[in-house]
């Protein structure tokens, strides 16, 4: 079949096709890009998959209607770092505006979650001490490959330990519109950050994660292929170009590292944890507009 760069054939699910319409129903947006690629937004946090299911999701992707996503948060969300919390968005809206034959698919995203760790039933782990221990983990983690599978066991006990994550709903700090438009050569992101506060804002960040158990291997325009747990948790790209892709090589997505943004990679795979593989940016606060293009290719052979 060849890449769905250049198969775009759009069909759309659960809505009719108007100038605007409005998505104010349970149900998702689904466009169809090909006979057996698709991608589906939601107006709630669905689905709510293990760490990231009280959270809203971006773009899911579909290969033979079964989802891709896993315990990924979806292409394009926006999350935002302050001095005291990292925002994260529970509530959105979500609309969908088709001009000739192309569509745009909207969703604005309500920065009003944000995340806590938990020990037993009722005492909280201070943030500070807790991304200490992460972040010194990691490093072990990424130095140690021969030792991955007991730092994966180690993730797993956590359950045990009784230490968890719990999404609060606070006081927003404002509202991130992503437009997600589809075009014959790509699917273009676009993210609005003009409403977001920017008192004591750290970072801005967009997430594009699908799941680990089929985006298993990273390659980038370096000649850099990595496998697994390899990729790492959360690496700074070079490349001028990176990739995510299954282990055959079959199905994969890729973006450009934009200049105006630092680029990473990320994988992260433990059982009844985290099951997440994302090319994502970061950028100094601000209330501009960040565009890229995600390019997804499928050989059906």
């Amino acid at each position: 079949m060849g890449t769905v760069n250049s198969l775009f054939n759009f069909k759309v699910s659960n809505v009719n096709c108007y100038e605007i319409i409005e998505q104010v129903d349970k149900e998702p947006i689904t466009l169809h890009l090909t006979d057996r690629l698709s991608v589906r937004l939601y107006k709630d946090c669905r689905p709510n998959c293990l760490e990231t299911g009280e959270l809203q999701k971006g773009l899911v992707l579909l290969l033979d209607g079964q989802e891709l996503i896993e315990e990924g948060i979806g292409f394009g969300v926006p999350v935002v770092k302050y001095e005291d919390k990292t925002f994260f968005s529970s509530k959105a809206y979500v609309s969908i505006k088709k001009i000739g034959s192309n569509y745009t698919l909207t969703k604005v995203y309500t920065l009003d979650t944000v995340s806590l760790k938990k020990f037993g039933s009722s005492s909280y782990i201070d943030d500070g001490l807790y991304s200490t221990l992460r972040k010194t983990f990691q490093r072990l983690y990424l130095k140690h490959k021969k030792l991955t599978p007991l730092f994966n066991k180690v993730m797993e006990l956590r359950d045990l330990a009784k230490i968890t994550t719990e999404f609060i709903t606070v006081k927003p700090r404002g509202t991130v519109t992503i437009n997600y438009r589809f075009e014959p050569a790509a699917i273009n992101v676009q993210a609005d950050f003009s409403k977001v506060a920017l008192n004591k804002c750290r970072e801005v960040l967009v997430l594009n994660e699908q799941g680990s158990s089929v985006f298993q291997r990273y390659v980038d325009s370096s000649g850099l292929d990595l496998l697994g747990n390899r990729i790492g948790a959360w690496e700074t790209v070079t490349a001028n170009q990176a990739s995510l892709q299954s282990r055959s090589g079959r199905i994969s997505f890729s973006l450009q590292n934009d200049g105006a943004a630092m680029f990473f990679r990320g994988f992260e795979r433990a059982r009844k944890r985290f099951s997440w593989a994302g090319l994502s940016y970061s950028m100094l606060p601000n209330n501009g507009v960040f565009d890229y293009s995600i390019g997804l290719s499928f050989n059906a052979k």
